[in-house]
């Protein structure tokens, strides 16, 4: 019995002319395709999804008229539950690049902060109050020390007020460094309503740091 997409074309061609929808899932970290132990459901369309040799999810062609949103469920991977509407959705490729949990598995090298975004400090032995659902996003100062470069990966805060932030640089990307061999950072964080504020620190490359911030201390 013939498998789907078990053709002599090449793998993007192949999805391209029977899918209607193929959804990719990237590991943010190393860029890898991820599809073992993900489920993924297409709200409205018929059926699962078939998951290719590629580790792409696909739905072939259907009418799309009930089409309502793209779910994805990490199960035990170390990601977060996303949700995308289907008029953000591309067509016939969306991809998707994963939002890591504090539990990520960072290798040796990586830059992150795990963190953690309050209202504001209190003393100790009160429960701070976490501003959830903020867009975290990450940029650093480049070796010109003028210029500052965003990573292209963002982050959202938990109902506790979490995040997992990391900081990707290209090979050929050189960061400025202090005399400590630090490199100058700025993370911006922006409510779901509201204004955008930030805070610039000095971190190690390679170091995944354990950050508390407060909005009313950001800038």
């Amino acid at each position: 019995m013939a498998r789907p997409f078990d053709v002599r074309l090449p793998l993007e061609q192949a999805y391209l002319r029977e899918a209607m929808l193929a959804v990719e899932l990237l590991d943010p970290v190393t860029l890898e395709r991820v599809s073992y132990g993900v489920k993924v459901t297409a709200v409205g369309l018929t059926g699962t999804p078939i998951v290719n040799f590629g580790g792409l999810f696909v739905w072939l062609k259907q009418p799309t008229i009930n089409f309502q949103k793209i779910i994805i469920e990490p199960g035990t991977q170390p990601f977060e539950r996303m949700e995308i509407a289907a008029a953000q959705v591309q067509r016939p490729l969306h991809t998707v690049e994963l939002k890591p949990l504090a539990n990520y598995p960072f290798t040796p090298g990586m830059t992150a902060i795990r963190g953690s975004l309050y209202e504001k400090k209190v003393p100790a032995g009160m429960t701070p109050a976490p501003v959830s659902g903020a867009t975290i996003r990450l940029e650093w100062l480049h070796e010109d020390k003028v210029t500052w470069i965003p990573s292209p990966a963002t982050a959202v805060t938990t109902a506790k007020g979490d995040f997992t932030s990391i900081l990707r640089l290209a090979p050929v990307e050189v960061p400025a460094l202090d005399a400590q061999g630090k490199m100058s950072i700025r993370l911006f964080a922006k409510r779901a309503a509201g204004g955008e504020k930030h805070q610039e620190f000095r971190l190690p490359p390679g170091r995944v740091a354990d950050e508390t911030y407060a909005w009313d201390e950001l800038v």
